[in-house]
């Protein structure tokens, strides 16, 4: 009887998530053009989950924007497919990242707004040589949204992605240590510092491409930093992210003394990508250009998701060692250490020990030879052995020094 109870449940609750999948599909639908009916279910959710990435990337760009538009005269963007179509937003853009000035149309007919995203475009082509392809200054002046979100990351791979180097790690990281501090399995091979090219990289992508060599990047700089956290595993840029753990990962590896790790493990997947947002922008001045609840869903954005790591690899490019086996090693040395001092002062006490005995027992000499190999026998003592033990109660005092 238990048994169908539990099973029952388990049949409402998946009842009620599809009853509640359901609202959720045709509340978006009732947005979309009545020929989305004629569709069958799967290509809808195809659609569906198309446009909910478009709508991330369009809250992420246009806060990853006014972070720089706001530097330049409190320029700002409201809407980023209406804003950028006369291309003002988009020169100013332009001019903020060149440092320089570019000439543009002040009317505000659509002929000027043409000739300002044509500018924009050629700035882009001629004078930093990056390929836009089925990018028509028409298409943006009309508020196309995915030429919009194109246009706007080949921006960011260009100026945001293109300074990024092979990351730098402490000497003493062992990246692929088998020692106390667990590892964690990788299920593809990382690739070699040599083989990661940066310059040029993005140069001929389509606009909705991701280069490879920034997510291997990023990718082997994400597993280092995550490597000997229990659970985290970095596999991609979009669902190994959803839990916050691994940005919390990260940011504990830089100030294990500011972020308890072990909360990680107890709080909710929101808890923590709030948390880890807050101490970034906080302790790292990284603008939150994703909110929690666009990384902890069933469909992350890639590129968002990216966009936000780029950042904070800049901000923590090196590879610190794990607080973990920083702990290990410190009680490692202890024990070191203090099995020299109970080696040494063993060997210190049985010498003494050995001398007093032969000081203090009665000593008669039959002859003036004996005598004199007694002397001999003590001036070794003071000369030679006083000295060498000495030395040996120095490094005791030392060592106590250093464990204390």
């Amino acid at each position: 009887m238990p048994t169908e109870m539990i099973t029952d449940d388990n049949n409402n609750n998946n009842n009620n998530n599809s009853f509640f999948q359901e609202i959720d599909d045709q509340d978006w639908i009732l947005e979309k053009p009545i020929s989305v009916f004629a569709l069958d279910p799967a290509d809808r959710r195809v659609l569906k989950v198309a446009d909910q990435r478009d709508s991330v990337q369009k809250k992420t760009f246009t806060k990853w924007m006014n972070f720089y538009l706001l530097q330049k005269n409190g320029l700002y963007v409201d809407d980023l497919y209406l804003d950028l179509r006369d291309g003002h937003l988009l020169l100013s853009l332009l001019e903020i990242f060149t440092n320089q000035t570019i000439p543009r149309e002040r009317g505000t007919s659509k002929f000027h707004a043409l000739r300002n995203i044509e500018r924009c475009l050629q700035c882009l082509e001629q004078d930093h040589n990056i390929r836009l392809v089925n990018i028509r200054p028409e298409e943006l002046v009309n508020g196309n949204p995915k030429l919009t979100l194109g246009l706007i990351w080949r921006i960011i791979l260009h100026f945001q992605f293109s300074d990024l180097t092979v990351p730098s790690s402490d000497e003493n990281v062992p990246i692929n240590s088998e020692e106390t501090i667990p590892s964690i399995p990788i299920s593809e091979p990382l690739p070699s510092s040599e083989s990661i090219s940066i310059k040029n990289s993005s140069k001929n992508l389509s606009i909705d491409q991701v280069p490879l060599n920034y997510r291997n990047m990023l990718l082997v700089w994400a597993r280092q930093q995550c490597q000997g956290y229990p659970g985290i595993y970095i596999e991609d840029f979009t669902h190994s992210w959803r839990n916050g753990r691994a940005f919390l990962a990260i940011l504990h590896r830089q100030n294990p003394h500011l972020i308890d790790i072990k909360q990680a493990y107890c709080h909710s997947n929101r808890e923590n990508l709030t948390q880890a947002f807050e101490f970034a922008q906080k302790h790292y001045g990284i603008t939150q250009l994703i909110d929690p609840e666009d990384v902890d869903t069933d469909e992350p954005d890639e590129k968002s998701i990216l966009l936000y790591i780029a950042y904070l690899y800049k901000a923590c490019p090196t590879i610190p060692m794990h607080p973990l086996r920083q702990e290990h090693d410190r009680i490692r040395l202890q024990g070191e250490l203090s099995l020299r001092y109970t080696n040494i002062a063993s060997d210190l006490l049985k010498w003494i020990k050995r001398k007093l005995d032969l000081l203090n027992r009665e000593v008669k000499f039959r002859n003036v030879e004996e005598f004199q190999t007694f002397e001999n026998n003590l001036q070794i003592i003071k000369h030679d052995e006083l000295s060498k033990y000495n030395q040996l109660l120095h490094q005791l005092r030392s060592i106590d020094i250093e464990l204390k």
